[in-house]
């Protein structure tokens, strides 16, 4: 139990390490992946020579949740990491579409101060550790 606790602590002390604040979606590109007998799977590749995360929504297919249903009132509904010169993949259902954003740096399970983003779909990527000045 201790050795799963303390991974999952250096996990959180990664996911939150020193990220900009900047925007990184010209450096990240989605389309259509491999084919899937349902659903539409999209290819999100990161080629901004760092880590990076991307906040996604959309008519997904394994969830209820679309554009707009964020917490506190956001528009986007999932986030994931995606290591420099990799992909991460998810799915939407057939005809459905997709929103999606991207900052430099990692997130967590939850935003914990890595964006902000509002009911239209505009998003700001913030600045945390490091990054951030004191104000």
């Amino acid at each position: 139990m201790k050795k799963i606790l303390a991974l999952f602590i250096v996990f959180s002390l990664q996911a939150y390490a020193d990220n900009p604040g900047k925007s990184a979606h010209l450096c990240v590109t989605a389309g259509e992946g491999n084919p899937q007998p349902n659903g539409i799977e999209i290819a999100v590749e990161n080629d901004c020579g760092a880590p990076v995360f991307i906040l996604y929504c959309g008519e997904l297919e394994f969830s209820s949740d679309r554009c707009g249903d964020g917490p506190d009132g956001g528009y986007y509904t999932h986030s994931s990491n995606i290591d420099e010169g990799e992909e991460t993949n998810f799915r939407i259902e057939d005809g459905g579409s997709y929103s999606f954003g991207a900052c430099y740096g990692q997130i967590s399970f939850v935003n914990g101060g890595t964006y902000t983003d509002e009911p239209n779909g505009r998003y700001t990527c913030l600045p945390t550790g490091d990054y951030k000045q004191d104000e």
